[in-house]
């Protein structure tokens, strides 16, 4: 997988937008927060990305549906998870609006085991 920054500016502030390219390379817009902070929106439809960063270079540590409705179900447990392996940011994609386009992004975005 392949990331790489997006440059939007919005109000003169650049919005913490960044992309990835799965394995099929197909390109995931994401958008970026801090691993520390629990994402919020738990009951939103998203795929969330777990990232560690060595430099500017990232890579994804895992990858699941937030969804509670989704065959993981939501699990606070993962972000401790996520975290113990390294993870730093987490990155969020919206676009996907369906179960299965989720799960369909999940597994291209998702890193070998």
């Amino acid at each position: 997988m392949q990331d790489e920054a997006l440059h939007v500016a919005s109000g003169g502030d650049l919005l913490p937008l960044r992309a990835w390219r799965g394995r099929s390379g197909r390109r995931y817009v994401v958008s970026v927060y801090p691993m520390t902070a629990m994402w919020q929106e738990a009951h939103l439809d998203a795929v969330l990305i777990a990232v560690a960063r060595d430099g500017e270079a990232r890579r994804i540590v895992g990858v699941r549906d937030s969804s509670p409705l989704s065959p993981e179900g939501f699990d606070g447990a993962w972000f401790g998870q996520m975290r113990a392996c390294g993870a730093v940011e987490l990155h969020v994609h919206l676009l996907a609006t369906s179960a299965g386009e989720r799960a369909a992004v999940a597994r291209d975005l998702r890193p070998f085991q």
